[in-house]
Formats: C-alpha cells, sequence, structure tokens
C-alpha cells in the first residue's frame, strides 16, 4: 500500500477556491439586483394639464 500525500488529498484547491469565488459572486449579484428590483419606484407619468373648457368665452 503506498502512503497518501497531502497533495493527492486534495485536489487542486486554487480551482476549488476559484468556483466558490465565482459562486459567491453570482450569489451577491443575484441579490442585490433582487434589492434594486424590489426598491425601485414606479415611474410616474407627469400630471396632466387641465384641459380646455367646453364653455369658451367669446
Amino acid at each position: 500500500m503506498t502512503r497518501a500525500t497531502k497533495s493527492d488529498s486534495t485536489p487542486t484547491s486554487s480551482a476549488g477556491r476559484r468556483r466558490v469565488l465565482i459562486g459567491l459572486g453570482a450569489v451577491v449579484a443575484a441579490v442585490g439586483a433582487a434589492v434594486v428590483a424590489l426598491t425601485r419606484r414606479p415611474d410616474m407619468p407627469p400630471v396632466a394639464a387641465e384641459p380646455p373648457s367646453v364653455t369658451d368665452p367669446r
């Protein structure tokens, strides 16, 4: 039987860290997008001017 070395038991830790960081970045981006979408106020159109009167003072 051969003895396992430390490098054999932990496969490419830098790739695993990169995966975790990308996943965390995606989660943070999704949460940020959800917060922005939920806190945005709907755009209200400007108030219309008073319509012209039918009784024209001539």
